[in-house]
């Protein structure tokens, strides 16, 4: 008898705390720091194709997303590419959440806060030399890619971001030739900084 009376004692006791904490509005803390960054919008922030790398067939470049807004803003997940060459494709150009080459790997989507004037990133992957029967020509040329970050508000609606190849490069910089990849490239996550991450 002695035991469950105590028990009922406790129990009342911990009832009592709860509803305190609901009625004052005092609960456990949670980290909402980073939750009151709002998302990135396309009028604050610009694009640019960093420098490619090789190595024994493997390719793959960054694309650097500088904030040049007036307040740090966020952005998280994996980005939606377009591909464009400089004449119709013979076959769609797909961009894929894995690596297609040994220059980038896939990591795990995360929340990246972008402070005025930082850098965030992700990188393209493929191995460049899959296919060689269509060669060259400007159906093969990627010369341009449009990209479209998730959760972002396109500030005007028609305006997306374009980042564009070096022109005349020697395939270091320059256009993509999107048949030799067999038309697939990797995609990584955003990241922090200006680096995707690499093997």
């Amino acid at each position: 008898m002695f035991r469950f009376r105590r028990s009922l004692a406790i129990l009342t006791v911990l009832a009592s705390a709860m509803i305190s904490t609901m009625a004052t509005g005092i609960g456990p803390a949670l980290p909402t720091a980073a939750a009151s960054v709002p998302v990135c919008s396309t009028s604050a922030l610009t694009m640019a194709i960093g420098f490619t790398q090789a190595s024994a067939g493997n390719e793959g470049f960054p694309v650097i997303i500088t904030n040049h807004g007036s307040r740090a803003c966020s952005l998280s997940g994996f980005p939606m590419v377009v591909a464009h060459t400089e004449a119709p494709s013979p076959h769609p150009v797909a961009f894929v959440h894995s690596a297609r080459s040994q220059i980038y790997r896939t990591t795990r989507a995360k929340l990246v806060v972008v402070q005025v004037k930082g850098k965030a990133s992700f990188g393209v992957s493929f191995v460049g030399s899959l296919d060689q029967q269509l060669g060259q020509g400007p159906r093969c040329m990627m010369n341009r890619i449009t990209v479209h970050l998730p959760g972002v508000e396109v500030v005007p609606r028609d305006s997306l971001i374009f980042a564009t190849f070096a022109q005349h490069g020697d395939g270091y910089g320059g256009p993509i030739n999107s048949c030799f990849a067999g038309f697939k490239f990797g995609l990584t996550p955003i990241v922090k900084g200006s680096i995707p991450p690499q093997y």
